[in-house]
């Protein structure tokens, strides 16, 4: 057992150095790619470099260091934020022999620098470096930083004011801006990116216009507009709803999803958009738990094949057709409510909540009148 344990972190050593060989190699700075594990929660990394030159002056200002400290350090942590990726703000490929020529400074100087510098919390190794020896590269592996900070994001000074005039996120302009053409009559046509008609709930859609159609419909019902200023990609919306709906789920089965969870059916999962930068991936989260499990959703939610309204449609034709009266019509007099049975029903109540409190009390209960 012990001989097959370490022969298993022997395999996964192996594998992890050779991907991190290749990695290295292919000379595109590009870090483990789980590096995000090693953010702590609260916690945010800068992708601003002016954001992140004002967090450094900040923390180098806080310090009672002499001037010419000040400043070589200064210079140092500048180099590094100089270095950050405009996308992730990782800094990679940057060496010590680098960051201390900045400062006019030794290396280590540089490595005082980035331990003073993690522990009052400004910079996360979220990869070590490595010899080329160690991971049969042909060069070594730098060091990867990530610069963070747990202030929330900065809002804009001056925001910008509000409209007076409503306006339409499909992109199109307001009618009262718009001139009428004489050929049109007067009226002002339609705009085609508006969707005329809703997806049916209920129904499972099939082919790509219908799972376009449905994930539209599910979205808007999310209060989310794929179209507007949410910036929440279609087509990610479409390749990640595909397999529910080819499971055989529903637009009213997702949202129920989305809320439920399938071992605790009886509590609801709260608001999946509160706060979320990624509202996909959110949605993806919450819907993980169902895969393989949509059998147990409740009947109220269950997708229907084909189109069902136009057969209910028909349906409904065909028994008025034949002269048969409708479900509803079958009803008992006693469920339609009147002032009468409501009057009754109130002095019920009352009578009873009496007999209970003259039996609490030891009384014996009066007669009915």
């Amino acid at each position: 057992m012990r001989r097959e344990r370490d022969r298993s972190a022997a395999r996964a050593l192996a594998y992890g150095r050779e991907r991190a060989r290749r990695r290295v190699d292919s000379a595109r700075w590009a870090p483990h790619p789980g590096w995000r594990q090693f953010i702590e929660t609260g916690w945010r990394v800068l992708v601003d470099q002016a954001e992140a030159l004002r967090r450094v002056e900040e923390l180098v200002d806080a310090e009672d260091w002499r001037s010419d400290k000040r400043h070589s350090w200064l210079q140092i942590l500048r180099r590094l934020v100089h270095s950050m990726d405009w996308t992730t703000g990782l800094v990679t490929g940057v060496t010590a022999e680098r960051l201390g020529t900045a400062g006019s400074r030794a290396t280590r100087t540089v490595s005082r620098v980035l331990a003073w510098a993690r522990d009052i919390g400004l910079v996360v190794v979220v990869e070590a470096g490595a010899s080329a020896e160690f991971l049969g590269s042909r060069t070594n592996r730098t060091p990867s930083y990530a610069l963070v900070t747990n202030a929330p994001l900065p809002q804009p000074a001056n925001p910008s004011p509000q409209l007076t005039c409503p306006v339409d996120q499909s992109g199109d302009l307001p009618e009262s801006h718009v001139s009428t053409k004489p050929l049109q009559g007067g009226r002002r046509p339609r705009p085609a990116s508006q969707c005329v008609i809703d997806w049916p709930v209920f129904q499972i859609p099939d082919s790509p216009s219908e799972r376009t159609a449905a994930a539209i419909c599910l979205l808007k019902r999310m209060g989310l507009d794929p179209r507007g200023v949410s910036e929440v990609p279609l087509w990610r919306a479409r390749a990640l709803l595909k397999p529910w709906w080819t499971a055989g789920a529903c637009v009213a089965g997702i949202l129920y999803a989305l809320d439920h969870h399938p071992d605790r059916p009886d509590h609801h999962r709260g608001d999946a958009l509160r706060g979320a930068a990624d509202p996909l991936r959110v949605l993806g989260h919450r819907l993980k738990p169902w895969k393989g499990r949509l059998h147990q959703l409740p009947a109220a939610v269950v997708g229907l094949r084909g189109d069902h309204l136009r057969l209910t449609a028909e349906a409904a034709a065909a028994r008025r057709a034949k002269g048969i009266p409708s479900p509803a019509a079958f009803l008992p007099a006693q469920q339609h409510s009147s002032g009468a049975a409501r009057a009754a029903a109130r002095a019920a109540v009352a009578e009873h909540l009496r007999r209970l409190r003259d039996a609490r009390s030891g009384r014996p209960s009066r007669p009915e009148a």
